[in-house]
Order: structure tokens, then sequence, then C-alpha cells
């Protein structure tokens, strides 16, 4: 017989105001407005962005760099209280706050390291512009490798039929955290990164180059 679902409460390990943000207060039971004013902010106008490297690189940024971070840190704090409440249930996919903190390193080391020297370099232009592209391409791959992770690790964002209501608005944040990163990746290889070596490319061959 599967275990019933035991009373979450707030618990040390997890972060009482990420959880409040959700309106978690246990297993069962949701504060609707605070879960609605919450996924509320998770939408976005997803208008298409701009097709200046300048104001690319600031609408990557704005749209995904906080905020992600943000959302992460909150899906932790949600893992972390269902997995203590869950630990018994062979349901539970156990380990999965463990991947979002590891995606969550990986982001916050990746994000700081465009805005602090790729970014710059892109903009700038120059010979290191490809190094710096193939050394993010490799950071993107292995963020994407747990993102692969933690989507088989929750069969597709799909929680069961008997999940309770903080197990299921934790699947809707790993879902976002999914496609939000990939969105960001994508914008970043097929837009910034390709533009931005192809202007580099042509600035070495004609001694010339103008950067937006």
């Amino acid at each position: 017989m599967r275990p019933q679902p035991e009373r979450l409460d707030l618990i040390p390990a997890a972060d009482p105001g990420a959880l409040r943000r959700w309106g978690v207060s246990d297993c069962e039971r949701i504060d609707r407005r605070a879960l609605y004013d919450s996924l509320a902010r998770l939408q976005h106008d997803e208008a298409a962005p701009p097709s200046d490297a300048t104001r690319l690189v600031r609408h990557i940024r704005d749209r995904y760099h906080h905020a992600l971070v943000d959302v992460i840190g909150d899906a932790i704090a949600l893992a972390t209280a269902c997995e203590t409440a869950h630990s018994g249930d062979d349901l539970w996919p156990h380990g999965l706050s463990d991947h979002l903190i590891e995606i969550l390193e990986a982001v916050e080391h990746h994000q700081q390291r465009e805005d602090a020297v790729v970014f710059p370099m892109l903009l700038a232009g120059g010979p290191g512009a490809a190094e710096a592209v193939r050394m993010m391409e490799a950071e993107h791959a292995g963020i994407h490798a747990n993102l692969d992770r933690v989507l088989a690790l929750t069969q597709g964002f799909q929680a069961p039929p008997e999940a309770c209501a903080s197990w299921r608005v934790l699947y809707v944040l790993c879902c976002k955290i999914d496609v939000d990163i990939r969105e960001q990746t994508r914008l970043e290889e097929r837009e910034l990164f390709s533009r931005s070596i192809r202007e580099s490319t042509e600035g070495c061959v004609c001694s010339t180059a103008t950067f937006a």
C-alpha cells in the first residue's frame, strides 16, 4: 500500500519565505491567492527578441538572469520540503533537490562569467570571441544534461495522481526552469553567439568592424 502523505510543516531546511510565496503551509493546503500571485509573476511578454546585439544582451540579462535564479531557489525550497515529507514514498523523485542545487550553482557561475567576461568580449569583438563562445556552449551542454536528468526524474513534470498540492506546484516550477533555460541558451547560441562570431571574423578580415 502506498504510504499516505505526511503533514508538511515549514521546516528549517527549507526557505520559509519561498514556501509562503507559493502558498505552501503543508502538503495538502495551498493559499490560493499567494499561489496565483506567484504564478502571475512567471508570465512574461514573450515579444520577439531584439536584433541589435547590445539590446539582445540586455534582454537576456533582464528577462532570464535574475528571474531564473529566483525561480530555481524557490524550487529548491519546495523540493527540500517535499523530499522531507515524502521520504518514504517510492513515487517521489528522490534526489530532485540535489539536481536543482546543481543547476542553480551552474547557472549562477555561468551568468557571472557571461556578465563579467563573455558579453563584454562579444560586444567589443576581437579574436577571443570564438574561444569564449566555445566555452559558453560547453557550459550550456552541461546545464542541459542536468535539465534532462530532472526531466526524466519527474516523468516529464507529470506528478502522479496522488501527489499533494506542494508536489504539483514544484513541478510547475521545474517546467518553467526547463523552458526558460533552454530558451535563453537558444537565444545565445543561435542569435548572439553566431552574430558575434560573424562580426568578429569580418572585423579581422576587413580590419574594421561596426558593433551595435
